[in-house]
């Protein structure tokens, strides 16, 4: 298990395995996150639009006058520099490929830029605006409405990683971006998510925001001594579940409570008693049916859908217990008074039912 390295408040900032200072050749990430669409549980992706950025120390800089050129993107993998006026290349430089490791697909707002942010120190920027569907591995909604998830969004450099190569991994760790790195234009120098950033029915803690770890690599990986490793972007998320809890729960509550006190008539009424049963059972389905609208379509049953079915099932109990105490008394002769016993019983079981659903429902609520 690894614990998250950095959350959204926090300031410090280490390599991956060290608490020394990040050293001089070492990669590192800021992550903003402009915009998280509408969750799609049943595919397991959520739509998400952000700006990476990644800052090194170009150990291959020459000491080129500077100021009047620019460096321009070529490619995913280099940066050219050329004169502010129209004029041939004048240096390349090579900059770390990133990889989105869970991603879909993906389009690129703009252009990817890079340039110099310190020239004594050659410590370069690149950025780019992303705007991509991401994949999130073990999405279940078995507890919904009360589910929680944990959005990624997975970042890596995959190329050029083997030892002695480019960006050999041993050589250039990966890391989060500083206060000199970031220069204050952030509030946390290695990313946060936006303040206007909502995320359809979904609630998560402000305050809290981001978390950041740098993990394991398993994909490519062979060796455990070659593992590399790569960014982890973690947003924690909460249904809102306001609707069901305000609305739907309590009304099925009642009309399951009611249904109890329908037994109060004599069990040779079994006409009336099975009448008002059997309309009640009508409006839990119109409620189940819209209900069911709104639920995400999966292969396995889900916590709403469970609990619709508990309440329905109770009026039904109670219909085939009112069949039962007519047939005995009019069939059987039993003694009134002794069918009047089993009522009571069944609408006791009924209410202990009612109320215990109740509780399991809203309960996990505040459990998870």
């Amino acid at each position: 298990d690894h614990k998250p390295l950095l959350n959204g408040n926090s300031l410090f900032n280490a390599p991956y395995g060290t608490s020394a200072p990040i050293e001089e050749q070492s990669i590192r990430f800021q992550v903003v996150v402009w915009h998280v669409g509408a969750v799609d549980v049943a595919n397991a992706c959520v739509p998400m639009k952000f700006r990476v950025s990644i800052f090194w120390n170009n150990i291959q800089q020459d000491d080129n006058d500077k100021l009047s050129s620019i460096w321009v993107m070529h490619g995913r993998r280099r940066a050219i520099q050329k004169e502010l006026s129209d004029g041939p290349v004048k240096n390349t430089i090579c900059v770390p490929p990133v990889s989105i490791l869970n991603v879909v697909t993906f389009d690129i707002i703009g252009d990817a830029e890079v340039c110099v942010l310190n020239e004594e120190t050659n410590l370069m920027r690149w950025t780019c605006l992303y705007s991509a569907m991401l994949n999130q591995e073990g999405m279940k909604v078995d507890r919904f409405p009360h589910d929680k998830h944990d959005l990624y969004l997975r970042l890596a450099i995959l190329i050029h990683r083997r030892n002695g190569r480019l960006w050999d991994k041993k050589k250039w760790k990966l890391s989060l971006a500083t206060e000199d790195d970031s220069r204050g234009s952030t509030r946390i120098p290695h990313g946060l998510i936006v303040d206007h950033a909502k995320v359809p029915d979904f609630n998560y803690d402000e305050k809290k925001g981001l978390s950041f770890d740098i993990v394991p690599l398993t994909h490519g990986s062979i060796k455990d001594e070659d593992q590399d490793h790569c960014l982890e972007v973690k947003l924690t998320v909460h249904r809102d579940s306001g609707y069901y809890d305000t609305n739907i729960m309590p009304l099925l509550g009642m009309l399951n409570l009611v249904s109890a006190t329908f037994l109060i008539l004599d069990s040779t009424s079994f006409f009336k008693r099975s009448l008002l049963l059997l309309n009640v059972a009508f409006v839990e389905i119109g409620i189940r049916m819209t209900v069911d609208s709104k639920l995400p379509s999966v292969g396995y049953q889900i916590k709403m859908q469970r609990i619709l079915n508990h309440f329905f099932f109770a009026v039904l109990f109670l219909v085939l217990e009112s069949v039962c105490t007519y047939t005995l008394v009019e069939k059987m002769h039993w003694d009134v008074h002794a069918a009047d016993s089993i009522d009571l019983f069944a609408s006791i079981i009924s209410i202990i039912h009612t109320i215990y659903l109740l509780i399991f429902y809203y309960g996990e609520k505040y459990r998870y």
